[in-house]
């Protein structure tokens, strides 16, 4: 979408707040800088520090200024559509963000013009960065609140361009200055993902500022107290089944989370009444206070984050076991920030990008998990062999490719039958955690392939014996009655045996040809597989799942 298409749509959305996209020019200023900064002994290399864009409209600045990381904080919808599924929104009201708690190596930022001093204040008095580059206008030097905010921060400033929007593509007159603040000092190290020491913590001048008082030392444990914090809120949620039914989950965890946030900051504002002296007699330490109230933000936030994960069941079932607990670490690790309806929205778009994405790539990892050297069926055009020598090892030959693989197939290292010699260990079903995650993972690429299997038993609701054939159907709408998908058998040494129904091989093998880049159209398949059916490849090529904001009802009522 093109400078002008945008500018119209978030128009039409109101939330056109003064935006003027960085330049190249400026851009590339910034990112020199920071290659200096970064990459001291080579500046071609690329960059993976990571960035936080405050008001980071469409993601091109965070795009051209780093490969590492990339974070944001945007409040437009348009805007959170048009970025690239590596951004992660960490916030979209930037006035009621924190950004204490999000670390990272740079902080960028190109205000809204009328509101550039506050922002500019905000920005640095919290940033949890090494550095921060903002554009704002000239008049900047003559600003109060930004120089306070330089000196508590005990920051360097540094002009590293002067100029204006002129030939910018949403041209304007305004004279800016870029602006470099080191909050740290210099670096000495040249590895780019070690984070310096910031020469005033901005948590504690958060705290500082928040909190008066004066102790000495005692200090429950990290552990306690998250836990505290978490079971509080828990147990205000377990008895809140009315409320979510009535308002929907979102709204009532965004509710719960910012009243318990309001009695959690209340509670220790109260200790400002408290007299000094008692605090010393009880031997209360001012840095274990501060440090309890910096775990218990980070617990309630991680608490309310997890909660809509759960929520957002409709889109991570399905991903197979693998590449949900890939999006969920990635979810967990990001979620650092405020619990809020818009927040909320923002990242189920970011998590719904990278679901798709992990829809095409579980099929490709599903196949070549299945690729051994007895269920490999080459393409005609590939006459290739190889000998034993290529697959040892549970190698597989380097240059592998064109190939299906067969509707009957052997699995020799995927745990099979579970056995142990303590009964603690033993699982209910007999299974090795490995051979079930690989056949539920089946049943969930079966039903993004069209194979409705809502309904088919999982892989732990058996009790596997071996060489024992377990059958899992799906439900055919078109014959009215329920097929077989594939039948199973384990093995005490370590393997499975899997019969595949041969409509759902032949649209695995469609979708992993397609994937690769080896079947480009449909007449390469029919080229190709002369085995399938002409009318079957009409059915099944290019048809695994993609997801839009429609498929959660978390967007759905945002």
């Amino acid at each position: 979408m093109n400078t002008h298409t945008l500018v119209r749509a978030i128009k039409a959305d109101n939330s056109d707040f003064e935006w003027f996209p960085t330049t190249k020019e400026m851009l590339s200023v910034i990112r020199d800088d920071m290659s200096k900064t970064f990459n001291p002994y080579n500046h071609s290399e690329k960059l993976t520090c990571s960035v936080l864009d405050c008001g980071a409209g469409n993601g091109s600045a965070l795009m051209a200024l780093t490969e590492g990381k990339r974070y944001a904080i945007e409040i437009s919808k348009p805007l959170i559509q048009e970025m690239d599924k590596s951004i992660f929104i960490v916030g979209t009201d930037f006035e009621q963000q924190v950004l204490i708690d999000k670390k990272v190596h740079v902080v960028f930022c190109n205000p809204p013009y009328s509101e550039f001093s506050k922002w500019a204040t905000k920005i640095i008095r919290e940033a949890n960065a090494e550095s921060v580059y903002l554009v704002i206008p000239k008049r900047w030097e003559n600003d109060a609140n930004i120089k306070l905010a330089i000196e508590s921060r005990k920051a360097t400033v540094q002009i590293l361009y002067q100029g204006d929007f002129l030939n910018a593509p949403r041209a304007a007159r305004a004279k800016i200055d870029i602006i470099k603040v080191s909050l740290s000092s210099k670096r000495n190290t040249a590895f780019a993902d070690r984070f310096m020491n910031q020469r005033v913590d901005p948590f504690k001048l958060w705290f500082n500022s928040n909190f008066h008082f004066d102790t000495h030392n005692s200090k429950q444990s990290e552990f306690e107290q998250r836990k505290a914090a978490q079971k509080k809120a828990q147990d205000k949620l377990d008895g809140a089944g009315e409320l979510i039914t009535s308002q929907g989950l979102v709204k009532t965890l965004e509710q719960f989370y910012f009243k318990d946030m309001d009695d959690l900051m209340n509670t220790y504002i109260k200790l400002n009444e408290i007299d000094s002296n008692l605090l010393r007699e009880l031997n209360v330490s001012i840095d274990a206070v501060r440090e309890g109230l910096e775990l218990k933000i980070h617990s309630l936030k991680d608490m309310y984050w997890h909660k809509l994960f759960d929520g957002l069941s409709d889109i991570t079932e399905k991903l197979c076991s693998f590449t949900r607990k890939k999006l969920l670490e990635q979810l967990t690790e990001n979620t650092h920030l405020d619990f809020t309806a818009q927040n909320a929205y923002a990242v189920a778009i970011w998590v719904i990008k990278h679901a798709n994405h992990y829809l095409d790539d579980q099929v490709v990892t599903m196949m070549e998990k299945m690729t051994e050297s007895a269920n490999v069926r080459c393409y005609k055009s590939n006459q290739r062999t190889f000998g034993r020598d290529a697959w040892r090892y549970r190698n597989r030959p380097v240059d592998l490719d064109c190939y299906g693989l067969d509707y009957r197939i052997v699995l020799t290292s995927m745990g099979g039958i579970y056995q142990s010699q303590w009964a603690s260990e033993q699982t209910s079903h007999n299974l090795h955690d490995s051979a079930k995650n690989m056949i539920n993972d089946l049943l969930t690429l079966g039903a993004n392939l069209g194979f409705d299997t809502r309904n088919t038993e999982r892989a732990e609701s058996f009790i596997w014996e071996s060489n024992k054939k377990q059958i899992f159907n799906y439900y055919s709408h078109a014959k009215g009655q329920t097929v077989v998908l594939f039948e199973a058998r384990a093995f005490k040494n370590g393997s499975i045996h899997i019969k595949f129904n041969q409509n759902f091989m032949m649209a695995m093998n469609v979708e992993f040809g397609r994937l690769k880049g080896w079947l480009k159209s449909k007449e390469d398949v029919i080229m190709e597989m002369n085995d399938i059916p002409v009318e079957f490849v009409a059915q099944v090529f290019g048809k695994n799942l993609q997801l839009t904001n429609k498929s959660s009802r978390l967007l759905l009522v945002a």
